[in-house]
């Protein structure tokens, strides 16, 4: 039985300027536009000061080959001023070296000056000396403004001359934008300036006339309690609709605000924009969140197809506070416990700058978007009728009457959507009906085929294979599409032209598209697996599990590395095994019996104080390279690692090996690692599974490994 799904797509009408944005940048009511010309951006954030500076350069190269166009970085005020009156912003801090560079990469830079950031700091990023003040903080006060313009002038003089894409101020403060609109003319008056002016806009949030909200959405949280399994609220960011609020970030620091006035000060409509996209999930000390490579994947591209036209992640890179004492935590009062120096939130890169699971699949949706995403961002989305039916397909389409995607979001976290057997999709355009071929839509799957797709001198009327990017290669326009696993790879040509397969050793099936009896384009249709390393280099179609950018590959596991040119695929290099050696461990002490749990004022438990019924084991790393990367592989309930007495890295266990890069045990002759044991009846929730043991089961060095593409 046939289950069609029929939706009648509409000539894209202009979009209305909504007046923000200058000369150069302007924004419509369906996008954000650079020099007249619609963009969907990407933006990752990546905080500098929780990066060590030697590992900027491998981060923001990785960002970049990874489809980010915009790096975003808050400046987190208590990084840089502990003590009044004698800001920094030397070494790890150093927020000028760190722009110039992602400008080199050609990133362009969106700043988040606070002064209030949270992003799981403590007192949100204010300094102690401020909050012991008494001032009353995030206000009109004039003493607390007279402090914000203090620090933001010590802003502006770290990036004059700086390109600035956008600024935001302050973050999620939800009912006072008379306050957000101080900040900003605060701000510009001490010489900071951009085309954009953001603010958080989830939780109802009111923003004020001149600034753009943006929104976010996670595929779990943190900040819920240990005895829910999943964070319900979240779920409605798998669905594609025209629904942009996700009002549980950050909703346990929110408490009870008036959102009556949430749309207070907005003039019109504005475009569908996020800057917090989960690009995975930090954990909590109470509950640690497991969430997956395809759960990032789906969220991103269920934001697609509800019509964003700005992808932004949060985090984009892992992190690591540049001392103790900074993070979020109970003994302030905050409602939630974190260790002191971990911001692993299981990002798509690392802080040394490998990439997860999550980059590859990420960098497949860049592809598509820097390829046609200046007609993607014209395109509104438009929905089914069966929006909200918890029984039909998840789909959306977005296209501008004559071409577009179809979006279909099967995939959710913590629920198994099931596999949709004789799904078809009918659309009707005003140039005339495409109806793509029946197919079962398998469960857990979540893709965009194109339909109506002009390649050189012809069209691709439809595919069922998700588009991934155009090259030219022989001198006419490649194709290249990736196989949605589980459903045959077709596809249709208009209709004077044909398509026939064509031999071509090496990876991906190809065919070759003729007119008038002449080859005009080709298309080349990679597997789930081969899909996820394609990349572009200066041009060329790349095929590589790592990075590639600069003119190399750069990979952490065994694998090839192919690059089309016109007579084919050539292997530029090969890692044959993982790139990793074993690091001598000898234990010391075993663990002893797990301390008593505690709990703070909300019922949440907190990282215990006493640590010695750790067990213990010592790392001999005196002979790594200066590019090795330690990796751990535990169990526990909470890890530290020592030089002597500084604390050179820690971890809370939630399923993820524990990494300890080269600058942080830079010096290190051996590490001293300790691992506390959880107790049986905690209140804490590991989602990815409780640990069985105690234990450091084995310890590698990691290094990556370059391959010259010529």
């Amino acid at each position: 039985m046939t289950d069609l799904a029929r939706l009648a797509i509409p000539t894209a009408s202009p979009a209305a300027p909504t007046g923000l944005g200058d000369g150069e940048v302007t924004v419509t009511e369906r996008f954000v536009a650079e020099r007249g010309i619609p963009r969907v951006l990407v933006s990752g954030e990546i905080h500098f000061s929780r990066v060590p500076r030697a590992s900027w350069p491998a981060v923001l190269a990785a960002a970049r080959a990874g489809g980010v166009t915009h790096v975003a970085t808050y400046v987190l005020w208590n990084h840089h001023e502990p003590e009044r009156g004698a800001p920094s912003f030397e070494g790890d801090l150093d927020l000028r070296a760190f722009l110039d560079l992602a400008r080199a990469e050609g990133l362009g830079i969106v700043l988040r000056i606070g002064p209030y950031a949270h992003a799981e700091t403590r007192h949100g990023g204010l300094p102690d000396w401020l909050v012991e003040s008494g001032l009353p903080v995030r206000t009109d006060d004039p003493r607390y403004l007279a402090q914000a313009e203090r620090w933001y002038r010590a802003i502006a003089a770290e990036v004059a001359g700086v390109p600035l894409f956008a600024i935001q101020v302050d973050n999620e403060l939800y009912d006072r934008p008379e306050h957000l609109a101080s900040l900003r003319r605060i701000a510009e008056e001490s010489g900071l300036t951009a085309p954009l002016w953001t603010a958080t806009a989830w939780g109802a949030a009111a923003v004020p006339e001149g600034i753009l909200g943006v929104y976010g959405g996670y595929p779990d949280s943190f900040w819920i309690e240990a005895g829910e399994l999943r964070d319900l609220r979240s779920e409605s960011n798998f669905t594609p609709s025209p629904v942009r609020d996700d009002d549980g970030i950050g909703a346990d620091h929110r408490g009870e605000v008036d959102a009556a006035g949430a749309a207070v000060g907005t003039s019109g409509a504005q475009p569908f924009v996020t800057c917090e996209l989960g690009g995975g999930m930090i954990s909590a000390y109470h509950r640690r969140p497991d969430v997956g490579a395809r759960d990032i994947e789906a969220l991103a591209l269920a934001k697609l197809a509800s019509g964003s036209v700005w992808q932004g992640y949060y985090m984009y890179a892992d992190g690591r506070n540049p001392r103790r004492g900074l993070q979020e935590s109970h003994a302030l009062g905050e409602p939630n416990d974190f260790m002191e120096l971990s911001y692993d939130f299981g990002a798509p890169l690392t802080v040394d700058g490998m990439p997860r699971e999550s980059w590859f699949r990420l960098r497949r949706q860049h592809l598509m978007l820097e390829r046609w995403g200046s007609a993607v961002a014209a395109m509104p989305a438009v929905f089914p009728a069966t929006l909200g039916d918890a029984d039909a397909l998840r789909w959306s389409v977005r296209s501008d009457g004559a071409g577009g995607f179809v979006f279909v979001a099967n995939r959710q976290p913590g629920v198994v959507l099931s596999a949709r057997a004789g799904a078809g999709i009918h659309l009707d355009l005003p140039a005339g009906p495409i109806e793509f071929p029946v197919v079962d839509v398998p469960a857990e799957t979540a893709f965009a085929w194109p339909f109506g797709l002009p390649l050189g001198a012809v069209t691709i009327a439809w595919a069922t294979a998700q588009a991934v990017t155009e090259v030219q290669w022989r001198g006419m326009p490649l194709l290249v599409l990736a196989a949605t696993p589980g459903v045959e790879a077709r596809f249709a040509v208009d209709g004077d032209a044909s398509a026939e397969p064509l031999a071509q050793a090496g990876p991906g099936r190809w065919w070759q598209v003729r007119r008038d009896g002449a080859a005009v384009a080709h298309l080349l249709v990679l597997e789930e697996e081969e899909s996820l390393t394609a990349a572009i280099e200066a041009g060329r179609l790349v095929l590589a599990a790592g990075v590639v950018a600069h003119g190399e590959a750069v990979l952490w596991t065994a694998g090839s590395v192919r690059v089309l040119d016109d007579e084919g695929w050539r292997v530029a290099g090969t890692v044959d095994a993982a790139p990793s050696r074993p690091i001598a461990v000898r234990a010391s002490r075993p663990a002893g019996g797990a301390p008593a749990w505690r709990t703070a004022g909300n019922g949440r438990a907190s990282i215990p104080r006493e640590w010695s019924a750790a067990a213990e084991a010592v790392l001999e790393v005196a002979d790594l390279a200066a590019d090795e990367t330690v990796v751990i592989e535990w169990e526990g309930d909470l890890a530290r690692a020592w030089d002597g007495d500084r604390l050179v890295s820690d971890a809370v266990y939630c399923g993820r090996p524990w990494r300890i890069g080269p600058a942080e045990r830079a010096g290190a002759a051996a590490l001293r690692v300790e691992i506390l044991p959880l107790a049986a009846d905690a209140p804490v929730l590991v989602c990815a599974g409780a640990p069985t043991a105690t234990a450091l089961h084995a310890a590698a060095a990691h290094r990556p490994v370059r391959v010259a593409l010529t």
